[in-house]
């Protein structure tokens, strides 16, 4: 990092040094300082992601029970209890980056759901999305999201996603914040909340 530091602050007075002798000079030098810049955000950022080895969401099957855990600081976050997809429209396996939490989040239904006559819904906080989802598989068309029934979790009814109830999907999202894992909230032109993941995140599907 002492390398990258001298770089950029040569880079900086060369640019300064140089500013009298010609704008194709001026363009040059600041190109390249603007892309000496990037590369040292960018290993930056690389490096606090290799040191942390982040969250992990893990969901049990059998269980219908997703656990939290944050592999850094040891600490276990609030479990859910889920409704997974049915055996026609399975809950995908596997190990899925998380890179966003929506809330108010919109709604577009699954085929099968829209030959039963639904219609997409814009951002609400009724929807079948309920108040949140984290999209993690299907291009983001599959996600962990809210608007669970009770009377349903525990069961293999759902057109692919995972349903929690909207109050333990809200205790996620907020023990989330409180480690570190979420950035600010940014609201959208169409009333959707987006909040990016600033640490490795992770769902396991077994």
């Amino acid at each position: 990092m002492l390398r990258l530091h001298y770089d950029v602050v040569v880079c900086t007075r060369a640019s300064f040094i140089t500013s009298s002798n010609g704008s194709s000079i001026r363009s040059s030098i600041g190109f390249a300082c603007a892309a000496a810049l990037l590369a040292v955000v960018q290993l930056a950022s690389s490096a606090r992601a290799s040191t942390d080895p982040g969250l992990v969401l893990a969901l049990d099957r059998e269980r219908f029970e997703i656990t939290v855990h944050d592999v850094r600081s040891g600490e276990h976050g609030p479990p859910l209890h889920v409704t997974l997809g049915s055996p026609a429209n399975p809950t995908p396996s596997g190990e899925f980056s998380l890179y966003w939490v929506i809330l108010n989040p919109s709604w577009f239904p699954a085929p099968s759901a829209q030959r039963a006559g639904a219609v997409p819904q814009g951002p609400s906080l009724t929807s079948p999305m309920g108040a949140a989802k984290i999209p993690f598989a299907g291009g983001g068309s599959i996600a962990l999201h809210g608007g669970g029934d009770p009377r349903l979790l525990g069961k293999p009814v759902s057109g692919g996603c995972v349903r929690s109830a909207d109050g333990d999907l809200l205790r996620l999202i907020a023990w989330l914040h409180g480690q570190g894992a979420l950035g600010s909230s940014r609201s959208r032109e169409d009333g959707e909340v987006h909040r990016a993941f600033l640490r490795p995140a992770r769902l396991i599907v077994r």
